[in-house]
């Protein structure tokens, strides 16, 4: 395939594609690894620059960007719905119940929030937001071995999660948000306020007759399909549950026992 086949078939369906072997841009094919070394130094650069400006700027910069996201994330549904060979919602894994997708949610109260609710929103973006932006704009596996990193797929996950790791890093770089605020027990755990809320719904979902495996809860997804397959449901719930409070509070344990001891 040739860049002008490539970018005109930017919008078309993984389901009327050649092979992934046939695709510039698919996963670390060069196109991939110069496109992303491009975005991940635009996105450092962005967020240092921005950083360096007032609350009040950033924050608008911070609604922007969220508010793209949200719309992207809407017209990815409906585009993945009603652009392949059956016309369908997917409910099994296209619903917006994912680590990632907790940004979405989360971010409105990181943006205009005040108190241990900014904390809060702010404690996942930094946290679990700032992992799972970092591995998904790394290695987005999910899309690119489909899609080439020119097309509305590649382009959608690069500024989702190039959008979620640039709100983490302006935070922390700006102060916006920081580990060292962590004085009391209850500072490790509000960061893990926006996942767990969002995870009574992904398992409402995950445990109806759909089967999904949501937020990984289950453990039937990628490399953890082995765990899920040896272990009972019930103990995956809680070994995942004890990750996510877990993956939350460690970049704040630093801070947090240093405070400890000047108390």
């Amino acid at each position: 395939m040739t860049f002008s086949e490539l970018l005109k078939n930017f919008f078309t369906h993984k389901d009327f594609l050649p092979s992934a072997d046939k695709i510039p841009g698919t996963l670390f094919t060069p196109l991939h690894l110069v496109f992303a070394t491009v975005c991940l130094a635009a996105v450092i650069f962005f967020a240092v620059f921005v950083a360096k400006k007032s609350e009040k700027t950033m924050r608008t910069v911070f609604a922007v960007l969220w508010g793209c996201a949200v719309v992207l994330e809407v017209v990815k549904i409906l585009w993945e719905t009603y652009t392949g060979k059956t016309v369908q919602l997917e409910w099994g894994g296209v619903l917006p119940l994912y680590p990632c997708s907790i940004f979405m949610y989360a971010m409105p109260f990181a943006i205009w929030g005040r108190g241990k609710v900014r904390y809060a929103a702010c404690g996942y973006v930094c946290t679990l937001g700032l992992l799972g932006a970092s591995i998904n704009f790394v290695y987005p596996a999910n899309i690119l071995q489909n899609y080439s990193c020119i097309s509305f797929a590649g382009f959608h996950t690069f500024f989702y999660h190039g959008t979620m790791l640039f709100c983490a890093l302006a935070m922390i770089v700006s102060g916006y948000h920081s580990y060292a605020k962590a004085e009391k027990w209850v500072d490790l755990l509000l960061p893990a306020v926006p996942a767990l809320c969002v995870s009574l719904v992904a398992n409402a979902v995950n445990f109806s007759r759909i089967g999904s495996d949501y937020m990984f809860f289950r453990l039937n997804s990628f490399f953890f399909a082995p765990i899920g397959a040896a272990l009972p449901t019930a103990v995956c719930v809680i070994i995942v549950y004890a990750l996510y409070i877990i993956i939350h509070a460690v970049p704040y344990l630093p801070c947090f026992i240093k405070n400890r001891r000047k108390k």
